[in-house]
């Protein structure tokens, strides 16, 4: 198959490379299907997740492990049911980022990340307890600014 994206123009893809999100994203819920697309081929830290429903619309994903080692996100447990009896260790982490002009001026949702079983190719965003994390946060590179 094939489909225009927003960074990428046409990609050739397969069935199997779709990822699922049953509830969408925040404010995006009627979004359900995506591709994954790193900007890097052999790197994982930064992800296009292309929709395929609108070209137009793709989200900047970050692998938040590389940029924040203490990162230690506890999804509650009726997230985690989401995903049946897998193992916690089979699922995996992004963050969203906002990237404007100025990498002072760009943020991380750190207190949402979207959490993906690679081999159920099946994800959802979930919302963490855990105070310390906020839908704002500066790249490391600038944690003397506010976090919002």
């Amino acid at each position: 198959m094939v489909t225009k994206t927003k960074y990428f123009d046409e990609i050739t893809y397969e069935e199997k490379d779709i990822l699922t999100i049953p509830n969408g994203l925040f404010g995006f819920e009627t979004y359900t299907k995506f591709l994954t697309i790193p900007f890097d081929e052999n790197n994982d830290s930064i992800l296009s997740l292309q929709s395929l429903d609108d070209p137009q619309l793709s989200f900047i994903l970050m692998n938040p492990f590389q940029l924040f080692e203490d990162y230690a996100p506890k999804p509650l447990e009726d997230d985690l049911t989401f995903f049946g009896s897998v193992d916690e260790s089979e699922l995996s982490y992004y963050v969203l980022a906002v990237l404007k002009d100025r990498l002072c001026d760009s943020t991380l949702n750190l207190k949402a990340p979207l959490v993906v079983n690679a081999l159920e190719k099946k994800g959802k965003q979930v919302i963490l307890p855990q105070k310390e994390y906020k839908f704002r946060h500066c790249f490391p590179a600038n944690k003397q600014q506010k976090e919002v």
